[in-house]
């Protein structure tokens, strides 16, 4: 089985992976200057193959699961089992034109500050990291209130770290609710998929959650909205979590 990973930092927005393979690879959706990896599995492996080779600045790296080493497969065997958990998804907005303003070494070091300052959130508030994303996490909780208030102390950090420093990265946060298939450390299912979606869908500095996740919580929140969900075929509920 192949796997498919983007760096994307190195991607420049050329769109080759996507003309080859547009069921594999798509925009990133609310900022066509990077691609994301959507389904490996809907072509073939000497098209995804191609697809990677035809990047102008080598960005995707194909693998193939079963060559990996055990250590390497840390999280994803074991038995699978059904559990509840609240998953959020955060990342930073506009990370491509941050690199270009501010070159790779201020970058790798504004992205090292944000990652230490993520990271000692979830584990102030029992979050569990599943994976780092390149510029964002996927987190999950066992409780809606842990990941909601978790959300909240991220972006008054990043507004604090503003206020007395003058500038701190606009992060994206994204929380859903659901059943999902653990294996090892791993999640898989459809609520993990609706999380990361709902997660494209936040803006800047916003904490983005299906209506059921927030529901009977003490956090204030905007009305429920109605939002597609990109490969979801149903609209979701979503509210704009009060964070300030």
């Amino acid at each position: 089985m192949l796997k498919a990973r983007l760096d994307r930092h190195k991607c420049v927005g050329a769109g080759n992976c996507i003309t080859l393979a547009p069921t594999a690879f798509d925009w990133l959706r609310g900022d066509f200057g990077k691609a994301e990896v959507l389904d490996v599995e809907s072509v073939e492996e000497e098209l995804l193959r191609e697809a990677a080779l035809s990047c102008p600045t080598q960005a995707i790296e194909i693998e193939d699961v079963e060559e990996l080493l055990p250590w390497q497969l840390r999280g994803t065997t074991g038995p699978a089992r059904r559990v509840m958990k609240t998953f959020m998804f955060t990342d930073i907005v506009g990370s491509t034109n941050l690199v270009e303003a501010l070159g790779d070494a201020a970058w790798e070091n504004l992205l090292r500050w944000h990652d230490q300052m993520l990271r000692s959130m979830f584990v102030a508030h029992q979050g569990e990291e599943v994976v780092a994303t390149g510029d964002g996490f996927f987190v999950g909780f066992d409780t809606p209130e842990a990941a909601l208030a978790c959300a909240v102390a991220i972006q008054r950090g990043l507004a604090e770290h503003r206020v007395q420093h003058g500038f701190a990265p606009q992060v994206r946060i994204g929380l859903h609710a659901s059943d999902a298939t653990q294996v090892g450390g791993n999640f898989r299912g459809k609520g993990v998929h609706e999380a990361a979606r709902i997660a494209a869908r936040a803006d800047g500095g916003e904490i983005l959650a299906s209506a059921d996740t927030i529901a009977g919580t003490r956090f204030s929140h905007s009305n429920p909205r109605s939002v597609e969900l990109k490969g979801i075929s149903e609209p979701a509920q979503v509210v704009t979590v009060d964070w300030r």
